[in-house]
């Protein structure tokens, strides 16, 4: 109970003690006082909490958990509390699984959902059971190891549209990496993927021989843009799909990326490892077998959003289990990611 009350230039205060430890905390504690004080002084001049919530900028809620701490702590419960956890959560990550995500990003560059992918998959063949990690725990390993920068991106949604059945639709561009032309191709409803450097993309010939050399099988439909190696007047480019297309040839719409959106994705994905893994380098052989990595690694092991399967998987009807021994050799991480034992 409030035994006295005292008012000194204006203001209210429960006693003299409070006047006194009050001329060395900050301003906010000394404004939380005055509303407090108000509600607890006698009827003279006193307020009614939610006037008082007014003036601390609260709601009448929080004002009378702040007056329940003034009576209970004095004038300490009035100051703001540490929202620092009691005790550290039992659940963290591992450090040999954080070191794991770490070094997988380093040698790839992949996001978040692709290394929960692949150290998972190294994660299921340990002799003891291991909890799987989730794309937000691998986006936090990342995040606090100052691994990527978060950023806001505002992003126009369009419905996609996908073809029904394998090699009903295969899309068809080249990209470059480092002055060297790659040529890349897509099948559209499965998102399986094909890419292989090619010498010169002026020359209509060894651009149709690309093409045969990476999707040797007859096709229905083929996607490309206005380029003149697809040029509708190019014979070499006519004879090509007359031999290997069963439907017709479909040429984008001019400025409008969109339609070979996924073939555009896919190649986003290649030259992101390529330039993590090769940065300038002009060394053929080494773009080749990077190339040839992350195509086996995309088919097999990386499981596409929009479909839910794995683009092997949804083209033929199986995946080539092999891939994560594969990737993990040829970017030498067996000393941190394991391999399936011997013949299993």
């Amino acid at each position: 109970m409030i035994q006295t009350t005292i008012i000194a230039q204006g203001e209210v205060y429960l006693s003299e003690e409070d006047r006194q430890i009050l001329r060395n905390e900050p301003p906010y504690v000394r404004k939380r006082y005055r509303a407090v004080s108000r509600t607890l002084a006698p009827d003279l001049v006193r307020i009614t909490r939610g006037e008082a919530a007014i003036l601390i900028d609260r709601s009448k809620r929080q004002l009378q958990r702040i007056v329940k701490r003034f009576k209970k702590e004095g004038i300490q419960g009035l100051r703001f509390r540490s929202k620092r956890p009691h005790s550290t959560p039992m659940n963290k990550t591992p450090l040999d699984i954080e070191r794991r995500v770490i070094e997988v990003r380093k040698a790839t560059g992949f996001g978040s959902e692709q290394l929960a992918a692949i150290v998972n998959e190294g994660l299921a063949l340990e002799e003891e059971s291991r909890n799987r990690i989730t794309d937000t725990t691998c986006y936090n390993i990342l995040a606090r190891n100052d691994l990527v920068e978060a950023e806001r991106r505002v992003m126009k949604r369009y419905k996609s549209f996908e073809w029904g059945h394998p090699d009903e639709l295969i899309q068809c561009d080249l990209t470059e990496f480092n002055g060297f032309p790659i040529l890349t191709m897509e099948d559209d409803h499965s998102r399986e993927g094909w890419a292989g450097r090619i010498e010169d993309a002026t020359d209509d010939m060894v651009v149709v021989e690309g093409m045969t050399r990476l999707h040797p099988h007859v096709f229905e439909n083929l996607l490309t843009d206005n380029g003149k190696q697809f040029a509708r007047m190019n014979s070499t480019m006519r004879r090509y799909c007359e031999e290997h297309m069963t439907g017709k040839h479909i040429w984008s719409t001019i400025h409008h990326p969109q339609t070979l959106g996924k073939l555009s994705a896919f190649q986003k994905g290649m030259k992101r490892f390529l330039i993590h893994r090769m940065g300038r380098s002009v060394d053929r052989d080494a773009i080749d077998e990077c190339i040839r990595v992350y195509v086996d690694w995309h088919n097999n092991g990386l499981k596409v959003r929009t479909t839910s399967c794995y683009p092997e998987e949804r083209y033929s009807g199986g995946r080539d289990p092999r891939w994560y021994e594969r990737l993990v050799k040829a970017l030498k991480l067996e000393w941190i990611l394991p391999l399936p034992a011997e013949g299993g």
